[in-house]
C-alpha cells in the first residue's frame, strides 16, 4: 500500500494571532467603511450572493467571508514534482491585501499525484470537521473579536 502525506496547518490558533495585531482587526472593518455607491458592483460585497449569504455588515465586523482555493503548481523548477496548496482567500481584507501571499491562509498541501474526487475529498471532509464547521457554526471569529474588543 502506497503511503500519502498531506500537510495540514491549522487556522484557529491564526485566526487567534491574527486577531491581535491592530493593522488586521482594523482591515477586517473594510466592508463597512468603504465608499460604495449602489448603481455599482465594485467588488465581492456588492453581488447579490455576497449580501444573501453573509448579509449586512456591521462594525465592528463580526464575521469573515474565505474564499477556497486549490490548484497544482510545480514545487521545484525542474518540475519533478507538483503540489496542490489548498487555502483560503480572506475576502474580508480590502481588494489591495487580500491576494498578497502573507495575507493567504495556507490550510494544506496535497501531493499533485491524488486523483481527483474521493481521494482529495477525504482531506477536504477532515478540515471540515476538525475546524472548519466549528468556525462557521459557533462563530469561531465572532468570539475571538470580542475577546479583543473587551
Amino acid at each position: 500500500m502506497w503511503l500519502q502525506r498531506v500537510f495540514y496547518f491549522p487556522l484557529k490558533p491564526r485566526f487567534a494571532k491574527l486577531l491581535k495585531i491592530p493593522a488586521y482587526r482594523q482591515w477586517l472593518q473594510h466592508e463597512y467603511e468603504r465608499p460604495r455607491n449602489d448603481a455599482f458592483m465594485s467588488d465581492v460585497y456588492d453581488t447579490p450572493a455576497w449580501k444573501k449569504f453573509m448579509g449586512t455588515p456591521i462594525f465592528p465586523n463580526n464575521r469573515v467571508g474565505l474564499l477556497f482555493c486549490v490548484d497544482a503548481i510545480p514545487a521545484f523548477a525542474v518540475g519533478t514534482l507538483s503540489l496542490k496548496p489548498a487555502e483560503f482567500i480572506n475576502l474580508s481584507l480590502p481588494p489591495g491585501i487580500r491576494c498578497k501571499s502573507e495575507n493567504i491562509l495556507l490550510i494544506m498541501l496535497l501531493p499533485n499525484t491524488l486523483a481527483k474526487g474521493a481521494a482529495q475529498k477525504k482531506y477536504y471532509d477532515f478540515a471540515a470537521e476538525f475546524e472548519i464547521n466549528d468556525m462557521a457554526t459557533k462563530g469561531q471569529f465572532r468570539r475571538l473579536q470580542c475577546e479583543l474588543i473587551h
